[in-house]
């Protein structure tokens, strides 16, 4: 699931325009929802995966729909026009069996859109997404869109150089696990200094990470503009991470982009984290947190 979307679309491709926006990247062999109507409901993107997943597709984005008392919404297939088609029934007739109504289907296969209409589908029409101006005007004003999901994902890539130097650091320290006043006293450092922290801040933030109190307090009660900035210097971190310690920095990166409402940046980092050695439970409770489309100022226990 991702972050809210606010845009008011008049055409098919003002509603295809809107999904990277809401994403942060262009998808392929997806299913995407998003609401229409003054209720403010969660936009949400799963996978298509193979016709017999289609029940499990279905269930993902009608739960939260009906979750969030969504009015109707509208559907996009990213992929092959044609093979579109399949799923569009079953997905339109289980949200009106929801009792939420489909007014359109449509689907993208990267160059073309077309309207999705089972068991035919409408004509193809030339469309590059991210040519229209809902895009070109948000990225001019300095939003980022990728194209693809892996593109977003590289941005998580490491850094050889700083993870060595990151080794070198956390060697250098052992493993003692730094005060709570010295954590918040980096980060505000580093954050004031243009958010790039030194391999022996990357190696204080890796600590406290690792520690569950410690890792609780550096996003739990974090307002959207603060994690915001958090973000960025916990992307700088997980670059920075040597792989056998990435998965708690990848966890309070999750828990930050979230807490941001970037649910896609978000997604990619559980998938880092999952990817590492050993487990970090905040994991998990991103995972759900964004499956089940929980609001980024969402208040939580504990």
């Amino acid at each position: 699931m991702e972050n809210r979307l606010d845009l008011v679309a008049r055409t098919p491709e003002d509603l295809l325009a809107c999904v990277p926006l809401a994403l942060g990247f262009v998808p392929e062999q997806s299913v995407v929802m998003i609401g229409l109507g003054r209720r403010s409901v969660p936009h949400a993107r799963v996978d298509l995966g193979a016709p017999e997943d289609l029940p499990e597709v279905c269930e993902a984005l009608v739960a939260p729909a009906v979750q969030h008392g969504a009015e109707e919404v509208a559907l996009s297939v990213w992929g092959d026009l044609d093979a579109a088609v399949r799923p569009a029934g079953g997905l339109r007739r289980a949200f009106e069996a929801a009792g939420i109504p489909v007014p359109v289907v449509l689907a993208h296969d990267g160059t073309a859109w077309a309207v999705l209409d089972p068991p035919a589908r409408g004509p193809a029409t030339p469309f590059d997404v991210l040519a229209h101006p809902f895009v070109t005007e948000a990225v001019v004003a300095g939003r980022v869109v990728h194209r693809s999901r892996r593109a977003l994902a590289r941005t998580l890539a490491p850094d050889p150089a700083r993870v060595e130097a990151t080794a070198r650091a956390l060697l250098m320290r052992g493993r003692q696990v730094p005060p709570p006043r010295r954590v918040r006293q980096v980060a505000t450092t580093v954050l004031a200094g243009g958010g790039v922290p030194g391999p022996g801040d990357v190696a204080l933030l890796v600590a406290a990470a690792g520690s569950p109190p410690l890792r609780d307090a550096l996003w739990h009660d974090l307002s959207a503009d603060e994690a915001r900035r958090q973000v960025d210097l916990w992307l700088a971190v997980v670059r920075a991470t040597p792989a056998a310690l990435r998965a708690a920095p990848a966890a309070v990166l999750a828990a930050c982009a979230w807490r941001a409402g970037d649910g896609a940046l978000a997604w990619c980092a559980v998938d880092l984290a999952r990817a590492a050695p050993g487990e970090c439970p905040l994991t998990e409770v991103v995972a759900h947190l964004l499956a089940t489309a929980a609001a980024p100022d969402t208040r939580l226990p504990g």
